[in-house]
């Protein structure tokens, strides 16, 4: 005889996976630590992606951020072009390195959820280094994973081609004595909109949606190790 039972549904009839988080918005959140992934190519199987994902979540969803290998130009600075309408010249604009974005994304979290470190880091009481990337993503695990669960507030803003969820660009400047620096805090306790991004993030809201045949499809994958861009003006995301 067939019976009828609730024992099969125990703990099971709510879905426990959980969203990206949204952009444009200011959360509290906890660390979730880091994650080393070597990812094998799809298209190219010889190619081999050395990324490491910092984690964040809260009752609502994650975010992770995702920081690809640096290539030898990644090491060098570049100059921008800027129109000042003062003096209705071209300036030269001296932009920090991504490498030197990509230490200070680390330096950043570190600020926010292992302060105690960050501090022997600013006073340089401990010298902290790496001599290649596989080194370096085993150093940020060690210090980052011993504060897994630490609070944190972070802010995101849309990607402007794909709509994800994204740290903000342009967060890295340089003193006038060349010495690169955040501009622009994304993680930490003092964190909130500037007035060019609350523009973006009106904007967007008032924007006439697109239609979804005007959509261009992200490649699930880089295509090849040029793709692999480490600009921290964009999303690194995979």
């Amino acid at each position: 005889m067939n019976n009828f039972s609730f024992n099969a549904t125990a703990g099971a009839s709510q879905s426990t996976a959980k969203p990206r988080l949204a952009g444009n918005n200011i959360y509290d959140v906890k660390f979730d630590g880091c994650e080393v992934q070597d990812i094998v190519g799809v298209k190219d199987p010889t190619m081999t992606y050395k990324v490491l994902k910092l984690k964040f979540s809260n009752e609502d969803g994650t975010f992770e951020h995702t920081v690809f290998e640096p290539r030898a130009e990644d090491f060098d600075r570049r100059v921008s072009d800027y129109n000042n309408p003062k003096t209705g010249k071209v300036d030269k604009i001296p932009q920090a390195s991504n490498v030197e974005s990509m230490m200070l994304l680390f330096k950043h979290v570190i600020d926010s959820v292992d302060p105690a470190t960050a501090e022997k880091i600013d006073k340089k009481q401990t010298s902290l280094g790496a001599a290649n990337w596989d080194d370096l993503r085993t150093l940020i695990v060690k210090i980052l994973d011993a504060k897994k669960g630490a609070p944190a507030r972070i802010k995101l803003m849309k990607n402007s081609k794909t709509g994800e969820a994204t740290f903000p660009g342009f967060f890295t400047g340089l003193t006038k004595e060349g010495v690169p620096y955040v501009k622009n805090n994304f993680i930490g306790p003092k964190v909130s909109f500037s007035t060019y991004e609350m523009k973006k993030i009106s904007d967007e809201a008032s924007a006439k949606p697109t239609k979804a045949t005007e959509f261009a499809l992200a490649p699930p994958e880089p295509e090849s190790q040029d793709d692999l861009v480490l600009n921290f003006n964009v999303s690194s995301e995979i």
